[in-house]
């Protein structure tokens, strides 16, 4: 039986955010560099220069680059599921 993993943009940005790694995303065909800072189903903040933040709409990423020793293969446990996304706002199921 073989093994493979799925990388998607979230799981690069993630990965990255969790080991303080510096990536690349494409937005509108122009390169940004960053730290991940933060990242969520809506957006990711890149930290670059110590002094400047990019704060991106996850929709407009279209590629992330990472150095390839830097992504290290995780099994996925059996059993496990995607997480639902965020909820609307005004969800009174709280």
């Amino acid at each position: 039986m073989s093994s493979s993993t799925l990388y998607t943009i979230g799981t690069v940005l993630n990965h990255a955010r969790d080991n303080g790694l510096e990536v690349d995303v494409l937005v509108s065909g122009h390169w940004l560099s960053g730290v991940v800072a933060a990242v969520d189903g809506f957006g990711v903040v890149l930290a670059s220069n110590g002094d400047q933040h990019a704060v991106i709409r996850m929709e407009a990423v279209s590629a992330v680059k990472i150095a390839q020793s830097m992504l290290r293969r995780t099994e996925i446990p059996a059993g496990a599921h995607p997480m639902p996304g965020p909820r609307p706002a005004g969800d009174a199921t709280d």
